[in-house]
């Protein structure tokens, strides 16, 4: 049977009597409903719980104080849809449904598994069932990332197994971390789902399901407050300084020359700074100049703007406004096609995907074509294969309460830079999670290789590394890349990340942030 052939996977929801819907799963259950490939069948109690530590009234009362404080700064969701639709499905037995998702604590007994044929799944955040509190336990304050698992129990497999995990940068606080990945797993779990309904089966062996951690005590529940206050009274002397426009230097610019085997973060001199901000650096050679292009912006953190000198040894000459926009520019994507030169900046703000053709190299420039209307993309970039397919590779934001652009990576076949032609490739996203997903300058060839600059986006620091990934396979029905290097503020001593790579030959141009 071909996939488009296949039948709907059918799904009954377990629900604990009682039980609250929370937006995430809200927001789940009507992606779910609205796609032709699921249908639900049902609704049940479950006979079975999954064990859950449960916050203290301690920390109860500091996440209260805490969510008091951060309300506003997540937006919502509407909830009744998703609530109708339960309340309209009766009460049936798993015999019933191919699948079973257990979205809180009910959990399905032994006997139930064995009469659905792909068991059941569940959402755990660090091992918890529940992530409003996982961001204050000492064991998750201060980690990489919150790791999220899609866990499944079946008959033949009764011990929890992981179907899918993504690690997420965690926010400042346990209920932004919370209701951050909470988000998150929607979009991970329907990717599981999707390959699901497709009869794709993982690729890769699946590492252990997570143990939940402990639940912070009173000590330590005061501890996680004291900390969360000074970070909060940071977070507002930093708001104080950008409004009188005094924002730190947060961005500048490194070059240095070399192989891309030998790339080195400590040997690369650091370029002048020639506006407050300077960030995503390209390379461009053009008439037998090399060009940097990059975001530009003023110490009072307004709209970033297009900027491009000559990099000259290790000093750039005078530069000038490529180009610059009524709203915030950045990641200035430059490339050539035929004899025109063209430009692919994010503008994020204007809810499209914008690409610009130069008239005057490298001052004046045409908007050329326009795709995604009314979608948030960010850092994307295009390169055209061997065989001649045009590629884009972009970072969606597909969310409600977060626009987040750091942990999930899609790809498209192009007609190339006319975006007249964009397909969908059959797996996007094609890479989740936030310590790889998102792009951190254009693809590299090198010898034959593809590499793929990526950010690592973790320790709740945005940009806080970068990666080499290497693309073994591109094609219609398959993406696959693998980690080359990973580069940390440790590689160079004194900066506190890096996030944008771009190599041209042997010369190469990053960002850091720092001192």
């Amino acid at each position: 049977m071909t996939e488009n052939a296949r039948a709907a996977v059918r799904i009954v929801l377990v629900t604990p009597r009682g039980q609250s819907l929370q937006d995430w799963q809200a927001r789940l259950i009507d992606r779910i409903a609205a796609d032709p490939r699921f249908d639900f069948v049902g609704q049940i109690e479950g006979e079975g719980r999954r064990a859950d530590p449960a916050p203290s009234p301690v920390l109860r009362m500091v996440l209260a104080g805490e969510r008091a404080l951060m309300h506003r700064r997540i937006r919502p969701y509407d909830t009744g849809p998703a609530r109708r639709l339960l309340d309209s499905l009766v009460n049936r037995a798993p015999a019933q449904a191919d699948l079973a998702l257990a979205l809180s604590t009910g959990a399905l007994s032994d006997g139930q598994l064995a009469a659905v044929g792909h068991g059941e799944w569940s959402v755990t955040f660090s091992g918890a069932a529940d992530p409003s509190w996982i961001g204050a336990a000492r064991d998750i304050h201060g980690a990489e990332t919150v790791d999220v698992d899609i866990i499944a129990r079946s008959a033949d497999h009764p011990s929890a197994r992981v179907v899918r995990r993504a690690g997420y940068n965690p926010k400042p606080g346990a209920v932004l971390t919370g209701a951050f990945v909470a988000e998150k797993s929607v979009l991970l779990m329907l990717r599981a789902l999707w390959d699901l309904a497709a009869g794709r089966a993982p690729d890769r062996p699946a590492p252990l399901p997570l143990a939940a951690p402990a639940v912070p005590g009173v000590t330590a529940s005061l501890g996680y407050a004291a900390q969360f206050a000074r970070i909060a009274l940071r977070k507002l002397r930093e708001e104080s300084r950008t409004r009188q426009g005094r924002a730190r230097v947060y961005w500048r610019l490194a070059s240095g020359t070399g192989a891309l085997a030998d790339l080195s973060l400590t040997s690369a001199a650091r370029l002048p700074a020639l506006t407050h901000t300077m960030a995503d650096p390209f390379l461009f050679h053009d008439d037998g100049s090399d060009w940097l292009f990059y975001e530009a912006m003023n110490a009072d953190d307004g709209d970033g703007w297009i900027a491009a000198a000559r990099l000259v040894g290790d000093g750039l000459e005078t530069p000038v406004t490529a180009l610059a926009r009524p709203y915030h520019l950045s990641f200035p994507f430059v490339f050539r096609d035929g004899g025109d030169i063209y430009m692919m900046p994010e503008t994020c703000q204007s809810q499209r995907l914008e690409v610009w053709r130069a008239t005057r190299f490298p001052t004046d420039w045409v908007l050329h074509a326009t795709a995604f209307e009314g979608q948030h993309l960010a850092d994307s970039s295009l390169f055209k294969a061997q065989d001649g397919q045009w590629w884009l590779l972009t970072n969606l934001s597909d969310h409600h309460a977060f626009q987040d652009h750091s942990s999930e990576l899609y790809l498209f076949a192009v007609d190339g830079p006319d975006l007249t032609s964009i397909v969908a490739h059959p797996d996007n996203p094609v890479a989740i999670g936030a310590d790889h997903a998102r792009n951190a300058g254009a693809i590299i060839r090198q010898d034959g290789r593809l590499f793929r600059p990526s950010q690592n986006n973790s320790f709740g620091v945005y940009g806080y590394g970068l990666n080499l990934m290497e693309i073994s396979r591109l094609d219609a029905t398959a993406f696959d890349e693998s980690l080359i290097r990973r580069f940390t503020p440790a590689d160079r001593p004194g900066i506190t990340g890096i996030h944008h790579l771009s190599v041209a030959g042997d010369r190469y141009v990053f960002d850091w942030s720092g001192q």
